[in-house]
């Protein structure tokens, strides 16, 4: 009679006892997660959170026990929580406007044959950035000194930073014009030191000392080299993801008069500016 060797059966595995190893498992089908949306508002402002949810799904793996990465770029700025909904704060001074790229990874990990397996997929949505502070400074800025301050900036180029919106734009536009007939502008200085804006971050103002020297073209004072310093107002209205100028208007002591071509914008006195 032939004698067999013992068989062994433990967990579910057959072992010879003659000191086999247990059989692999066989491999198993792990379909990947999908990213079916990925939900954040058009617009992201400086500094301020902004939640994004992610609506994913997996045939084998529970949601939460998926492992969720989330990025953005060009800049990465700081998200808090964790898994498919998240708080972004956009960083603060950026260039600005710009489009931001927010990606998120999900990573499914499961066993196979006994090895270590891991699916991941990844989906990305995008978002206008600004830092609306530092946006308006510089469009208020640039036109003040940078456009107005050089003679050799033309109207239209002057007043490319307003909105066609604006009625504002066309007086400014014919401000300029007359400026470059009847001055030689030579310098043109401008700080803004009050930015404000409305609760949608739709509309804004911009103000701040200015200071504007020029030489008159004609007149009894032809050639003389002559400075007139005030307030500067501008108002912005935001308008296809950036902001833009609508109007500006100077106030100073000096009689109405003798600022007619010489200053950008509508000229008030100081006690009814605005």
């Amino acid at each position: 009679m032939i004698k067999l060797p013992a068989i062994v059966i433990t967990g579910g595995l057959v072992a010879a006892a003659c000191g086999g190893s247990p059989a692999t498992p066989p491999p198993v089908v792990n379909t990947p997660p999908v990213i079916e949306s990925l939900t954040i508002a058009p617009r992201a402002e400086a500094d301020r959170p902004l939640q994004i949810t992610a609506t994913v799904k997996d045939t084998e793996t529970p949601i939460s026990q998926l492992t969720y990465t989330w990025s953005a770029s060009p800049q990465s700025g700081t998200f808090s929580g964790t898994g498919a909904a998240v708080m972004w704060k956009p960083p603060k001074g950026q260039k600005t406007p710009d489009l931001y790229t927010i990606s998120l990874t999900v990573t499914e990990a499961y066993t196979s044959a006994g090895q270590a397996k891991q699916n991941s997929v990844s989906g990305s949505a995008t978002v206008r950035y600004n830092d609306s502070p530092a946006e308006v400074a510089f469009v208020g800025r640039d036109f003040l000194v940078t456009k107005f301050g050089d003679v050799n900036v033309g109207a239209a180029e002057a007043v490319s930073n307003f909105s066609d919106s604006c009625p504002g734009k066309a007086a400014e536009f014919e401000d300029v014009k007359n400026n470059r007939i009847n001055f030689e502008i030579l310098t043109a200085s401008f700080t803004a030191e009050a930015i404000a804006f409305d609760s949608t971050l739709t509309t804004g103002t911009v103000d701040g000392p200015c200071r504007f020297e020029d030489k008159p073209r004609n007149g009894p004072n032809a050639g003389r080299i002559e400075s007139v310093s005030g307030s500067c107002h501008l108002t912005t209205v935001y308008e296809n993801f950036r902001w833009l100028l609508c109007e500006s208007t100077f106030s100073g002591e000096t009689t109405l008069e003798s600022l007619r071509g010489r200053v950008p914008g509508r000229v008030v006195r100081a006690a009814t500016a605005r």
